[in-house]
């Protein structure tokens, strides 16, 4: 003869064994609440240049680079007022390698054959997006780094 807390105990395990097994399957779920989709940058404006940089010397203060503009326009043309040196002349076209993450920014004067292309960051410095570029303009020996803000008008 079985005892009847046995049966209860036999029975109350395998209840317990069973919701386990079945509840562990409920929290699979493919889909992820907290995902958000990542924006696509605009890099589109006008970009002041507010610090330079010679082979890691700031520069920045020897001439007023602050008149300078790089002007990337939303239809994909740009233009430059008050040119520095830069690495193209004249306006033109430019394109990023990937709108969600870009890391190559690419110049193309009008009438080139072929576009410049420039490895370049886009960190948030103070609360507001920069673009920072590295360049050897002239002279290969002098690396500069050109971080622009976008003109607060806009």
């Amino acid at each position: 003869m079985t005892h009847p807390m046995r049966n209860l105990t036999r029975a109350l395990a395998v209840a317990v064994t069973t919701l386990l097994t079945a509840s562990c399957s409920t929290f699979i779920d493919e889909t992820n609440p907290y995902a958000a989709q990542e924006a696509m940058k605009d890099l589109s404006g006008s970009w002041q240049l507010r610090t330079v940089t010679r082979n890691g010397i700031d520069i920045t203060r020897q001439m007023d680079f602050s008149r300078f503009r790089l002007n990337l326009n939303p239809d994909g043309t740009y233009s430059i007022q008050n040119y520095l040196p830069f690495v193209v002349n004249a306006g033109g076209t430019w394109t990023v390698n990937d709108p969600l993450h870009p890391l190559l920014l690419t110049f193309k004067e009008q009438g080139a054959d072929a576009g410049i292309s420039l490895d370049f960051s886009y960190p948030v410095v103070d609360g507001s997006r920069a673009i920072r570029v590295t360049l050897s303009p002239g002279c290969p020996t002098n690396s500069y780094v050109y971080t622009l803000y976008r003109d607060k008008a806009e």
